[in-house]
């Protein structure tokens, strides 16, 4: 495969609006809509029903990865404001094993958890099957014991990992302490190989052994920002296994973010629009 994503499948309830969700949803629709061969590596519910796994099947998503391993699949309740907040866990399947991801190759392999359903020995074989490995770290440092929490010392179980990582800012604060985004990506590229920090509408930085990049977002008429970050991530990640240069990784990366927001639910952006976008982003070397 060119890219297998791997972590919960979700159901998002949005205002009322129940949709499919997860990192892996929106990762594997974009990267199939750039005609990449996409696979979900998920345990899920066996109340998740065709009809919502519908968006994913209708682009040609590899839905032979996915278990169904549990009574109910793993559900958000999201609250859609200018920015969208994660409010509440109704449901928790069981968490991804290393045997789940036996048989798996890919060019890239993103690890996307939204509820601490990856963990190191995953990542490991993750690791031992893909050529790049991405990490979101949203989903390591999120806990549900006592209300929705960040707890930034849960992402050193995958520090020294050979990963390319992702965080917002308010994740990347949790992690690092570091308000400033250039010095929080900093911090992020000396626990792991390579960092990105995204900053909503303001785009992103990038810290890798090169060095680092700001780019910032082009404007857009935005929809729904869930997911942006999960699309960014795969982006990167397709850009840099394709040997782009940093700056055009960061380019395609954050133009591929802000078109997703265009839509809502997991989607195929196509090409040609995030390429339009492209030169709209700006980049420069900090």
């Amino acid at each position: 495969m060119d890219y297998v994503a791997v972590g919960h499948i979700t159901v998002d309830e949005l205002d009322g609006l129940v949709r499919l969700g997860g990192g892996v949803s929106y990762g594997s629709a974009f990267a199939a809509g750039l005609g990449l061969s996409a696979k979900v590596v998920s345990r899920v519910g066996t109340d998740l029903t065709d009809e919502l796994l519908r968006p994913l099947m209708e682009v040609g998503v590899d839905l032979s990865g996915v278990r169904r391993a549990c009574g109910r699949t793993t559900r958000f309740v999201i609250r859609l404001r200018e920015i969208s907040e994660v409010s509440g866990l109704a449901y928790r399947c069981d968490p991804i094993s290393p045997s789940d991801l036996e048989g798996v190759e890919a060019g890239v392999i993103h690890l996307a958890p939204v509820a601490r359903e990856v963990s190191r020995e995953v990542a490991f074989a993750a690791i031992n099957s893909g050529s790049l490995v991405l990490l979101d770290l949203q989903g390591v440092i999120r806990t549900f014991d006592d209300g929705l929490r960040l707890d930034g010392r849960l992402a050193e179980e995958f520090e020294g990992l050979d990963l390319v990582v992702h965080a917002n800012l308010q994740e990347t604060r949790a992690i690092t302490g570091e308000d400033n985004p250039m010095n929080a990506a900093e911090r992020l590229s000396s626990m792991f190989w390579m960092s990105s920090v995204t900053l909503g509408r303001r785009g992103a930085v990038i810290s890798s052994p090169e060095g680092f990049v700001m780019a910032e977002g082009p404007e857009v008429d935005s929809l729904d920002d869930v997911g942006a970050g999960d699309v960014f991530t795969a982006a990167l990640g397709i850009a840099l296994w394709r040997g782009y240069s940093l700056e055009d990784a960061a380019r395609f990366s954050v133009a591929a973010a802000a078109a997703s927001t265009r839509r809502r639910g997991p989607a195929p952006v196509p090409r040609e629009e995030v390429e339009s976008l492209m030169p709209e982003v700006e980049v420069s070397w900090l």
